[in-house]
């Protein structure tokens, strides 16, 4: 596919994430497993917040030793107080026990403050370095993507970090510190009575492994979904999507495919929540027996005088403290087998490196003279030679096929041809959105992959066929072009562009919103804003393709005018739509299949040029 027309037809690749069905989740789910590079991978997110973790270490362990002593004190209160009669030490210590908790609280607030804070920059810096890293990427990266995969990517990944920092994470470190102290005071106040709760650990921790597996493989196919509706969401409440929604009547088909992946996200929700839960009845039942055991053999020791009352009763307090940490220390497996599916997918988008790459050399703007060379240029799409594995290069799909083609500055050159005869391919070579698989693309006699994309985009200007505009002001998408411009500098560019009366006209003029990708204005006008964005810029090299809608002869006129005022003294090439702009061209570039077929000006492939002939009486002569 070789995508004519300015909306950047890259063609062919599946999108990521959107399309694989339920057979490809099922897949992601088997794929996944306990991965440590992934685990510690995870974990070096926190070095910037080292120091900050290590303090939420130290306040956990207070929070978990100060936990442990009001088990301690009730020990104290009843065998050093109330059994000897002592009102003052049962004073004394029910005024230490008041003081511990008040101090215990303040303790928990800190560490969720802690926490949270550790949480949401962790998050932030995952989602900053996403947003940057896809900044990077080629425009074919993203034609061959789903915009709504990569959202969901950022945001509902991204954001499910949190519970992994502040429950799953934060949880193990507290968990173990509470189980660590209790074991040691329950040591400190009767080791048989330890052991003997110990001995029930196990029907605590070995039932997990399996219902881990599960859980693991129920969040991949969630993440799926989610992201599956986020991709729907994304196109049919975007303007474009909702007006061909809206005149095809497609309404029925997206409510449709909107409730099958909703209740799927409910099913496999609930299942999630479900899954373990005979493990957790299992738990529960424990939580009961473990007491009751305990009280058994305690009471019989009390009577055997061989621990006081006290020492039963703290035990009894101090079970809970063990157990119940136990408990979440089973769901915390589980938590954590089931994120290493998220950070699979947000590492994978990490990982992918981008296909343009800066150059070591600053193109200086005074020195640019405005020389374009493609020498022996091929392109094929990238999913073409992926389908095809190593196939030999004579069999891939060429878009470009030994293009040699040299613009002198100053110069237009118009490119005509059928639809998919690799015009858009051309033009996307100039300024870098994708680099040629063989061949060379020159300015001023050096490749142009020796300079830094900034210095080399800085000096080009493109006019699409289908200008997008930012959902904004006038005045903030003119900006995009020179971010320092002045009210007075875009009136100057939007006069020369034929646009600025219209503009003035606008409820808030500059100001005003110009609605998603512009579509409070005219097709006619979009183009003429794009015109008058590109000679805000100021660029040297200008890349046009031409709009192909019918307009009537006033704003006919206006763009010819905009048209005529962008090319002069600048080097063109441009995607011819109109007679008027192939007239006036230096040189006309004829493309089919990929290959130069002819080149001359309008009178001679006229005469010379089968093709262009029939392209001329279909349609330049009827333009």
């Amino acid at each position: 596919m070789h995508g004519h027309g300015m909306g950047w037809g890259f063609g062919g690749a599946d999108a990521a994430g959107g399309r694989g069905g339920r057979w490809q989740m099922r897949e992601l789910a088997k794929q996944e497993h306990w991965d440590w590079p992934v685990v510690r991978r995870m974990l070096r997110a926190f070095r910037p917040y080292l120091r900050r973790a290590l303090l939420v270490s130290v306040v956990i362990l207070l929070t978990s030793a100060g936990g442990a002593v009001p088990a301690w004190l009730t020990q104290r209160i009843i065998d050093d107080g109330i059994s000897r009669g002592d009102i003052h030490r049962v004073l004394l210590w029910t005024g230490v026990l008041i003081g511990t908790a008040l101090i215990t609280g303040l303790l928990g607030v800190l560490q969720n403050w802690l926490t949270s804070t550790i949480a949401q920059s962790v998050m932030a810096d995952y989602r900053m370095a996403l947003f940057r890293h896809l900044q990077q990427q080629s425009v074919l990266y993203f034609a061959s993507r789903q915009t709504g995969d990569l959202v969901s990517r950022i945001m509902n990944d991204v954001t499910a970090i949190q519970t992994v920092i502040t429950s799953t994470l934060v949880g193990l470190v507290s968990n173990l510190l509470t189980i660590a102290t209790t074991l040691v005071l329950m040591l400190e106040l009767n080791w048989q009575l330890t052991v003997l709760a110990i001995l029930i650990v196990p029907a605590f921790v070995l039932p997990t492994q399996q219902v881990g597996k599960r859980r693991q493989a129920l969040q991949a196919q969630i993440q799926q979904w989610l992201s599956r509706m986020t991709v729907q969401l994304g196109e049919t409440l975007g303007v474009s999507g909702a007006l061909l929604v809206r005149m095809f009547g497609h309404e029925p088909v997206q409510e449709a495919a909107f409730a099958e992946a909703n209740d799927t996200l409910r099913r496999l929700q609930v299942r999630q929540a479900l899954v373990g839960r005979w493990l957790f009845m299992w738990l529960g039942m424990f939580s009961s027996i473990g007491p009751a055991i305990l009280w058994g053999y305690g009471g019989w020791l009390v009577i055997q005088h061989r621990i006081g009352l006290g020492v039963i009763v703290a035990f009894t307090a101090l079970l809970s403290r063990l157990y119940g940490p136990l408990s979440q220390l089973a769901q915390l497996h589980v938590n954590i087998l089931a994120s290493i599916a998220l950070f699979r997918r947000i590492f994978a988008l990490l990982d992918q490196p981008p296909e343009i790459t800066d150059g070591p050399l600053v193109l200086v703007p005074e020195r640019l003279r405005g020389r374009i060379e493609l020498r022996q240029v091929w392109f094929a799409y990238p999913h073409s030679a992926q389908r095809e594995g190593h196939a030999a290069i004579h069999e891939r799909r060429w878009a470009l096929q030994d293009v040699r083609l040299t613009v002198e500055p100053g110069q237009t050159v118009a490119l005509v041809g059928p639809s998919g005869a690799g015009k858009s391919t051309l033009l996307q070579l100039i300024p870098r959105l994708t680099d040629p698989t063989r061949g060379q693309v020159l300015l001023d006699g050096v490749d142009i992959r020796s300079y830094t994309l900034a210095s080399l985009r800085s000096q080009m200007g493109l006019v699409p066929q289908d200008p997008f505009f930012f959902h904004d002001t006038v005045f903030n998408n003119l900006r995009v072009a020179k971010p320092d411009a002045t009210l007075e500098e875009m009136e100057q560019a939007c006069r020369a562009a034929q646009i600025h009366d219209t503009i003035a006209a606008l409820p808030e003029g500059y100001h005003t919103v110009v609605g998603e990708r512009g579509y409070r204005l005219s097709g006619g006008e979009r183009q003429r804003l794009a015109i008058a964005r590109v000679l805000l810029r100021g660029a040297r090299i200008v890349l046009l393709d031409e709009a192909t809608s019918a307009l009537d002869s006033v704003v006919e006129r206006e763009i010819q005018h905009a048209l005529e005022v962008l090319l002069e003294g600048r080097t063109a090439i441009v995607i011819a739509h109109r007679l008027s702009t192939v007239l006036r061209a230096d040189q006309i570039i004829v493309l089919d299949h990929g290959r130069i077929v002819a080149s001359g000006t309008h009178a001679e492939l006229l005469e010379t040029s089968p093709l262009y002939h029939t392209l001329y009486e279909t349609q330049f002569a009827v333009t």
